[in-house]
């Protein structure tokens, strides 16, 4: 959440700035720590603070820091030390003033894991559980190159993911604007046209011209509501039961979901693989995985099985009893957990999931494609019958009257 605060700097200077924090209470924390005096705050008006947008670091920033902070921990440069560079090299101001956070905090005693995990949702789960991982084996620069490698494939998933979708939203983005021009200026204008006929027109020219008439005048509040009803519905899906709810609807829609099943299988298993490699135990890594899920009716599914492990069942069971894997991964897992290559067998089971998906999105976008192209030119074609037709039957009376 932003703050608007009045400050004081350890220079003398006044200051208001804009600063992220989880609550009050944590900003006054942290400003204290930075050496900050609080004259007044107030809580921002951008979309963080009406809870429609969560301040985090992007993937790709988090993926060059922890390359850049393996490397100097490699080179031999203590932790702190390593934290100022990586502090003087970074622009981003949300991610430069929680680095300064962190850094005071691990000068402090504090561990570097909690100290990324202090900052709530600004960092993605896998990143103070891969810490941990790495401070408990002694390992951190390695772990940190795992955790490289991981948001590297991810990353890249994700962007083939956005790019192979950009011509459908393209499409279906033209059609709209052109049946909104069509709305505003097109079919309006056949309305004084048809005004001066003795003609009765047919219903369908009727119904079309009524709808676009109270478009064009009321296009002000369709747009008002079309937005307040869409911030209502992100502010809904934003509480906890409701997008579970929302995300398991997904999951029933025919074929998409089995593509989004693919994909929340995908993360499960490539972060599973990186925990369990990184030397977390099996319990701890369950459970921030299954908080790595996109999908929240499948996040919420695999955290709560978690307990099943902590009774001493195998993470086969466990997953089995979600109802949200397939048979194939059950089996992959089953096989990994007898063979001990549980963390090669869910690697496997990702980059087996990630062709599917990248074959399954080409199907996909084959049919798409000419659908939305037939579609728009089956909408288009009606519009002019609708108002066209008219003008043929005026035209053939007419000359029925001068035969």
């Amino acid at each position: 959440m932003d703050y608007v605060c009045k400050v004081g700097t350890p220079t003398g200077e006044v200051l208001e700035q804009t600063f992220s924090a989880p609550d009050e209470s944590a900003l006054r924390t942290d400003l204290e720590q930075k050496g900050y005096y609080l004259f007044s705050v107030r809580r921002g008006l951008g979309l963080r603070g009406l809870g429609l947008r969560r301040p985090h670091i992007a993937t790709e920033k988090l993926l060059i820091f922890a390359q850049e902070l393996a490397a100097l921990l490699k080179a031999g440069l203590p932790l702190v030390q390593s934290l100022d560079v990586m502090l003087e090299r970074q622009k981003d101001p949300v991610f430069r003033r929680s680095l300064e956070t962190i850094r005071e905090k691990v000068k402090s005693g504090i561990a570097l894991s909690d100290a990324f995990k202090a900052e709530g949702a600004l960092y993605p789960p896998i990143l103070s559980a891969s810490l941990i991982a790495g401070e408990r084996s002694g390992n951190l620069e390695g772990v940190l190159r795992r955790l490289v490698q991981y948001l590297r494939l991810t990353y890249g998933l994700r962007r083939k993911a956005i790019a192979a979708a950009v011509y459908p939203m393209l499409l279906f983005g033209m059609m709209a604007a052109l049946l909104a021009v069509m709305m505003l200026f097109v079919i309006p204008g056949f309305k004084e046209f048809y005004g001066g006929m003795d003609l009765e027109l047919p219903l369908i020219t009727r119904i079309v011209m009524a709808f676009a008439l109270f478009f064009r005048r009321n296009v002000f509040w369709v747009v008002l509501a079309l937005v307040g009803l869409w911030i209502a519905f992100k502010a809904w899906a934003r509480r906890e039961g409701s997008a579970v709810i929302v995300d398991r609807l997904l999951l029933s829609i025919p074929y998409l979901g089995n593509l989004m099943r693919m994909y929340s299988t995908s993360q499960l298993a490539r972060t599973l693989a990186a925990l369990l490699q990184g030397g977390l135990p099996l319990l701890n890594a369950l459970e921030v995985a299954g908080a790595s899920i996109g999908n929240r009716a499948m996040a919420t599914a695999v955290s709560g099985a978690s307990h099943q492990i902590r009774e001493g069942r195998s993470l086969t069971a466990a997953l089995e009893s979600t109802d949200m894997v397939d048979t194939l991964t059950l089996e992959m897992v089953k096989v990994g957990e007898q063979t001990g290559a549980l963390g090669d067998m869910l690697n496997a089971v990702a980059d087996f999931y990630d062709e599917e998906m990248e074959t399954s999105m080409a199907k996909v976008l084959s049919l798409v494609e000419p659908i939305l192209l037939v579609f728009m030119a089956f909408i288009v074609a009606a519009m002019l019958l609708a108002f066209y037709l008219p003008m043929f039957e005026a035209i053939s009376g007419l000359q029925q009257r001068g035969g």
